[in-house]
């Protein structure tokens, strides 16, 4: 046995054939190895010694162009083996570090070479006991370079196994590399593939195929299943400055990024830009979506900081519904626009430099929008909203008809301007039946995260009738106006200044302390309080079709709350008004309160001589509840032993009405007003 050890052995480049990455110069590094250790041989040998069986070297460094082996020592067999080893504390090629590497040289025909380590470490990925196998023997057809191994991102905990089977080509540098046989397989992710790629002389140009592909993360926010599809890259150095493109063609499969979700197929995405250190610019990317449309952006990223310095983005003429149910729902999921059909069509443009927006535009054409839980809609709907950081911008907004909570919204034709953060209008008219709503000195604007704005209303008449039909209330007749003062909305909670008034049955019904939150949020909460007075009983029981009343009625609701528009909770009660005015009630109308709240006194009606009165008089009447959740409390204008009095009756003819279910459900409650005003009461005397 012979050995030579040094501190260092660097080896210059040669022009041997074989000439590929890391592997490919270990191996044209061999026969110099080998020379230098025969050479020693040589010169030590005497005619006495005896057989070598191996030739070994080593050294604290050994260099061959980009190469570096530390700790390094070289073994050459020359027992009939023909094979030369070496074995290196570390191996470094650019980045790329092995550990433990041990290679292993068949020197019989300069045709295998296998490479293996403990581990592999890149900036990007590790890799543990890799092996990185070269077969070119004059056997096969085509000479091939095999490489194994568990790997993973340097930011993941879970390792992979990869494998990839590459055919080396005559021309190695200019002709196409074909890899088969490709696997990316780890506990969350299955990726059968295919590559091809074309070594460039600053750059190279790759395919990729992958069948059938899936994967999933640890959160649930990203997953892929059943994806087929073609990735094409390229990458040209021109200078100090990167030049690349990509297309990604996926023709089968389901994907989920959150919030995205894309089900259908037959989407492209193509990429291209440029890239010199830290930045890296998109010049343009376009994603073509199945059932969306074309939807093009461009934008500036600094790699090292991770900022976009600037964003441009263009839809052109997406189909409406496509682009909500891609895009928008996912994002409104828990809004009020979560849940909506739509249709038509949209094109939108933004701009963003420096993380902060600076021009937006979105154009809505013959949209109609549906919200499926029915708080409102709008049916062909055309809308121009443009916005500039840098300066004011005027706003459009149309539609033939809608509905808002279950009220039909007449044609309307809405403007606006828009400045920076603010938007500002002196009137705005929306029609509402017969009727409309007039906003005046409405101003709105963002501020920090939310948005704050305020206005002033007026409600012109708009008939009882119809406005009771399209609510499902009893129906009703006559006129409804009034006003508002100020409404102020702030931190998603909206607030009224001063008493909301609407006149009607020759009386005035008002609202005070009006507060709502979230209001076009899910689950809105109302606060109030109500005020009746002078409310014209003959108006207001001829519109229910009650049964006739004379008198005056007031009423107060205090404590007020509706949890999703629906009452959980108030303190109310209505009764006559005191005063010198007809106090008569109708046979019709007492078995009708009876049925409201008291038993037994219809039937005893009919019993008696009183049965032949058309009407009676009475001193006074009314009705309280006191809602908790879905139970009502129930009383009258004065209490008895066994219940409650609802109509005191005076004089003659005069009849009593009491009540004797104290607490009752609000759902059977507006069931029996329901009952009555549907007519299934019978009708005694009118």
């Amino acid at each position: 046995m012979l050995s030579c050890a040094s501190k260092s052995c660097v080896i210059k480049k040669s022009h041997l054939p074989i000439d590929i990455v890391v592997p490919f110069l270990l191996f044209r590094a061999m026969p110099y190895l080998m020379l230098c250790m025969l050479s020693g041989f040589f010169l030590l040998a005497s005619p006495k010694a005896y057989a070598l069986s191996n030739i070994s070297m080593t050294a604290d460094v050994i260099q061959y162009d980009d190469v570096t082996l530390s700790q390094a020592k070289v073994t050459i067999d020359l027992n009939g083996n023909d094979q030369a080893v070496v074995d290196a504390n570390t191996l470094e090629y650019g980045t790329a570090r092995l550990d433990n590497a041990h290679i292993l040289l068949d020197l019989k025909a300069n045709t295998t070479l296998l490479i293996q380590a403990r581990q592999i470490v890149t900036p990007q990925f590790d890799a543990r006991n890799p092996n990185i196998y070269l077969d070119y023997r004059s056997t096969n057809p085509q000479p091939s370079l095999t490489f194994n191994a568990e790997i993973k991102p340097i930011t993941d905990t879970q390792w992979a196994t990869f494998k990839l089977n590459c055919l080396i080509p005559a021309q190695k540098k200019t002709d196409t590399w074909h890899c088969v046989d490709g696997l990316y397989h780890g506990e969350r992710v299955n990726i059968p593939f295919t590559i091809d790629f074309l070594p460039q002389p600053k750059g190279v140009e790759a395919s990729i195929q992958f069948t059938q592909a899936s994967f999933s993360d640890v959160s649930g926010l990203h997953a892929g299943e059943k994806l087929t599809g073609k990735v094409m890259l390229s990458a040209q150095q021109v200078q100090s400055i990167w030049h690349w493109k990509g297309v990604f063609n996926w023709q089968e499969g389901e994907l989920f990024w959150q919030p995205f979700y894309f089900g259908k197929a037959g989407n492209t995405f193509d990429i291209a830009g440029t890239y010199q250190s830290p930045m890296l610019t998109v010049e343009k990317a376009n994603l073509q979506i199945n059932g969306v449309g074309n939807l093009s952006a461009s934008a500036d990223i600094n790699l090292k900081t991770k900022a976009f310095n600037a964003i441009r983005v263009d839809a052109r003429e997406v189909d409406f519904a496509g682009l909500y149910q891609t895009f928008i729902q996912p994002m409104a999921q828990k809004s009020v626009f979560g849940n909506l059909k739509v249709s038509g069509r949209a094109d939108w443009h933004f701009e963003v430099k420096d993380l902060q927006p600076q021009n937006f535009e979105l154009n809505i054409e013959n949209a109609n929008i549906e919200d499926e839980n029915g708080k409102f809609g709008f049916t062909n709907l055309n809308a121009h909203i443009p916005w500039d950081y840098n300066g004011p911008k005027q706003i459009f907004l149309a539609y033939e008809r809608g509905h808002l909570l279950k009220l039909p919204l007449g044609i309307t034709h809405l403007s606006a301007e828009v400045n920076r953060y603010s938007i500002v209008t002196p009137q705005l008219r929306l029609p509402v039946l017969d009727g409309a709503l007039q906003f005046k000195d409405v101003s709105a604007a963002w501020i920090g995260n939310g948005m704050v704005w305020h206005l002033q209303m007026k409600l012109e008449p708009i008939s009882m009738n119809s406005f009771s039909k399209a609510l499902g209330w009893p129906e009703m007749n006559g006129k409804i106006d009034g006003q508002i003062p100020l409404v102020t909305y702030a931190n998603k909670q909206l607030n009224m200044d001063g008493q909301m008034q609407f006149n009607m049955f020759k009386g005035m019904i008002a609202m005070s302390d009006l507060r709502i939150d979230n209001p076009i949020g899910v689950g809105p909460k109302l606060f109030a309080n109500l005020t009746m007075r002078d409310i014209d009983l003959g108006d207001l029981t001829r519109t229910f079709n009650f049964g006739s009343i004379e008198g005056k009625l007031e009423g107060d609701v205090k404590d007020l709350r509706l949890e999703n528009w629906k009452p959980v909770h108030m303190d109310a009660i209505v009764q006559t008004a005191d005063g010198k005015h007809t106090k008569k009630v109708s046979q019709r109308a007492v078995e009708n309160i009876t049925a409201l709240g008291g038993e037994g006194t219809a039937a005893a009606l009919q019993r008696t001589f009183l049965r032949f009165f058309k009407e009676f008089n009475y001193e006074k009447m009314g009705l309280s509840c006191q809602l908790r959740q879905d139970i009502c409390k129930m009383g009258g204008v004065e209490s008895t032993p066994s219940g409650f009095v609802i109509v005191k009756g005076k004089g003659a003819p005069s009849v009593n009405v009491n009540g004797f279910t104290q607490y009752v459900s609000w759902k059977d409650l507006l069931a029996r007003i329901q009952r009555i005003t549907d007519g299934n009461t019978k009708a005694i005397v009118d």
